[in-house]
């Protein structure tokens, strides 16, 4: 009987220009999938901003219902020398359920800010977490402000859906405002207030809702911080009667860093 062998394979290796054609090939490839594929991690990011900002605002909202109509102080004094801020106090007293709610994670530092130990006036910070995001200053109840004044009740903002309550910032106070004096100030490490969503920041509104726009469109065409009007006292200069009304900040552009005319 004879064996029937399969004929010879005929076997033969890649030759170097076919190997470089496909290395070619593969990193042509990935040079086209990896920038979507950051693009789209980067997407995923803001909308968890987004969404967490949404959640703070939110809860802004329950606490001011819970309050007769009264914002949320931006430090509030547990003591003659000592004071904890809104966001201690929201994780405390479950407004807020977790401190992460408090971190973007896109946030261009190593990990976010907080004002644990620092000093307002007489009076030092023994109570908050890291935080991407502050409570818009020129609205908000201040530090031993008086409790009947109605200026600082939801009421008193004109045009809910309009005006910031929440900005996002990688500063590391509670609240933050837009002087002109303290737009230079914030601005020394190259621009705090949230420009890392492809040159946008988040904000929430009085009315409840949140979104991601660029710092320079929050004070024009209209401004989305004083609400017609500046509610807590300016430490620099009297308000500008100019902002009683709509109003826009053209001169920002000389006063801002750069990061935001992007």
């Amino acid at each position: 009987m004879r064996n029937h062998l399969p004929p010879a394979l005929n076997l033969r290796g890649f030759t170097l220009i076919e190997l470089l054609v496909t290395v070619a090939i593969l990193a042509l490839l990935l040079g086209i999938l990896l920038p979507a594929l950051s693009a789209a991690r980067g997407r995923a990011r803001a909308t968890k901003c987004l969404t967490q900002a949404r959640q703070i605002t939110l809860s802004i909202g329950t606490f001011t219902a819970d309050n007769r109509g009264k914002l949320p102080a931006n430090r509030t004094r547990t003591s003659v020398t000592e004071y904890v801020t809104w966001r201690s106090q929201f994780i405390t007293t479950g407004y807020i359920a977790s401190a992460e709610a408090f971190t973007c994670p896109d946030h261009p530092d190593r990990a976010p800010l907080s004002e644990l130990g620092g000093v307002d006036g007489d009076a030092v910070c023994i109570g908050d977490v890291p935080a991407s995001y502050a409570l818009n200053g020129h609205v908000v109840w201040r530090l031993n402000a008086p409790q009947t004044n109605t200026d600082r009740t939801e009421a008193a903002i004109a045009r809910p859906a309009h005006t910031a309550v929440l900005v996002e910032t990688r500063a590391q106070f509670p609240d933050m405002r837009v002087i002109s004096e303290l737009l230079t100030s914030y601005d020394s490490k190259g621009g705090v207030y949230g420009f890392w969503h492809g040159g946008q920041g988040t904000y929430g509104f009085i009315d409840g809702h949140a979104d991601q726009i660029r710092f320079m469109e929050t004070g024009n065409p209209d401004c989305r911080w004083h609400n017609g009007r500046d509610l807590t006292p300016d430490p620099f200069e009297t308000q500008d009667a100019r902002e009683f009304g709509q109003h826009d900040h053209p001169d920002w552009k000389f006063l801002v860093s750069p990061v935001y005319l992007r």
